[in-house]
């Protein structure tokens, strides 16, 4: 068969799976954001610690593992490609690996031990300390990621429907505006923060527009038309 036996069969399996993967991961990470948190702001706490126990744990490791099947896949089309890409992929993939950092350096980690939490039932204050400031900055990191994704899922798309060529400028410009807001999504979560007991919303410790589902999207919305001008200006 062909299509196991030639690169162009081989570049078209792995685009297949890059697809399947990628739903994978972005769907759950909208339904992290858009669903689970908005649910568990409303549930009682017994309905919470259940589904936090029982369902997330499932949710995050197909999360995690489309995160990674996702990358594997997408590495692998840029080196069949011979690197011979759009402007746009590289910039799109770049938010990628940094989306994929943030889900196991710093979402999984600290979801471990929010659920090891709840699987104890601990109330000791340090545990439900740890908890607090654990999910605060899984939080941050999910947020940063739908943030990202919606530029990531334009420039992907871009890269074989409105490809721009490549200027190293335009993706200097770019990683001077990308870099800043992972770091800010990143950072809080890399250190020692106190542990948020009332910030709002709770389950995440976020301030500012990135707290609520619309102002997450506005601001994804806002920075793939940043990206987009310096792409069309530079």
């Amino acid at each position: 068969m062909d299509i196991i036996t030639t690169g162009a069969g081989i570049e078209m399996l792995m685009r297949w799976g890059h697809f399947v993967a990628g739903i994978a991961w972005i769907g759950l990470l909208y339904y992290f954001n858009f669903v689970q948190t908005e649910y568990f702001k409303e549930a009682e706490p017994a309905a919470k610690s259940d589904a936090v126990k029982k369902l997330v744990p499932r949710a995050l490791w197909w999360f995690r593992w489309g995160a990674m099947a996702t990358v594997i896949t997408g590495v692998a089309i840029i080196l069949l490609r011979g690197f011979n890409m759009s402007m746009d992929l590289y910039i799109g993939a770049l938010i990628g690996i940094i989306m994929f950092l943030n889900v196991w350096l710093i979402i999984w980690p600290n979801q471990k031990i929010v659920i090891a939490a709840a699987e104890s039932g601990s109330k000791a204050k340090k545990a439900v300390s740890d908890a607090a400031e654990a999910l605060a900055k899984a939080g941050l990191a999910s947020r940063t990621n739908t943030l990202f994704s919606i530029p990531m899922l334009f420039l992907m798309g871009a890269s074989s429907h409105y490809p721009h060529g490549f200027s190293a400028f335009a993706l200097l410009i770019c990683l001077m505006v990308i870099i800043p807001i992972a770091i800010n999504g990143a950072w809080p979560a890399l250190k020692e923060i106190p542990a948020i007991k009332a910030a709002e919303p709770p389950e995440l410790g976020i301030l500012g527009p990135m707290a609520s589902v619309k102002g997450v999207l506005h601001c994804g919305l806002g920075l793939t038309l940043v990206l987009l001008l310096i792409l069309e200006t530079l």
